[in-house]
């Protein structure tokens, strides 16, 4: 993949056979690869949902940028304001990318992000409204100069989960935040749209620490992508690294049968 700013995006695809396939773009926090979404986008695809997870630019395998003076090597240490807000060309280049894959609903992709993945992915959906659905783990009011409380009312009426964990301090109090200022706009038709863990983990972290966090995500994302109900809902429960949480909303689903999920392969 290339960005509109000639920068080399490098992704995994874990694809899923059949025609108008939803599928589910996901992007890592800052200073971290997309393999951390590799358990997860692996659980998507055995449940029927395409994934791909990206190196966001200056991480990973995504830091070559093409430019008049030749290659420019990208390193996010080095980054300033604008190149993290750069990032949401990633993204823009990764949806790109996912629409053109034969089999992929257009209308089906959702995003997700971590951290700071999560502040560019609703940056970015504030310029997309062709994303179906959102979900932001662990978002921040501003990380890396990304602000999101100035595009959080472009969600609109899009399904919309937030998760974080009570002790994530800055995060938590953060997506508190999103939701007020949605509220205050009138947007928020789901009483479920923040879910929130007792403990500190933050990101992608809170799927392999939180039980049953991956279930109900993934319930979720068959009911939006999908149109599948969801069954009974279920607790947030820790795993024994966690403490028990205080309150947890949304719908929690057993992983549904489905063939062995296609090798993912290298999305370039």
């Amino acid at each position: 993949m290339t960005t509109s700013d000639d920068v080399g995006v490098v992704g995994t695809f874990y694809p899923v056979q059949g025609d108008s396939v939803p599928a589910v773009l996901l992007l890592p926090g800052y200073n971290q690869l997309r393999g951390e979404w590799a358990a997860f986008a692996s659980y998507l695809q055995r449940n029927g949902i395409a994934a791909l997870t990206i190196d966001l630019r200056g991480q990973g395998d995504s830091t070559r940028q093409l430019t008049a003076e030749g290659v420019r090597a990208l390193r996010h240490e080095q980054f300033g304001t604008r190149d993290f807000q750069n990032m949401q060309l990633d993204a823009e280049a990764a949806v790109s990318w996912l629409q053109d894959q034969p089999g992929i609903k257009k209308s089906g992709i959702a995003i997700a992000g971590a951290s700071v993945g999560a502040n560019v992915a609703l940056r970015y959906i504030a310029v997309n409204e062709d994303i179906a659905a959102i979900l932001l783990l662990s978002p921040g009011i501003n990380y890396k100069g990304l602000r999101t409380d100035d595009v959080i009312t472009s969600v609109g009426s899009r399904p919309l989960r937030i998760v974080v964990s009570q002790y994530d301090s800055f995060a938590f109090e953060s997506s508190k935040r999103l939701v007020e200022i949605r509220r205050e706009a009138g947007q928020v038709a789901d009483e479920k749209e923040l879910i929130i863990s007792t403990g500190n983990r933050h990101g992608t972290d809170m799927l392999t620490d939180v039980k049953n966090l991956p279930e109900i995500l993934l319930a979720w994302f068959q009911q939006v992508l999908l149109g599948i109900a969801p069954e009974p809902t279920k607790p947030v429960a820790p795993s024994a690294e966690s403490p028990a949480p205080a309150k947890a909303s949304g719908a929690a689903s057993s992983p549904a049968s489905a063939p062995p999920a296609t090798q993912p392969a290298p999305a370039k």
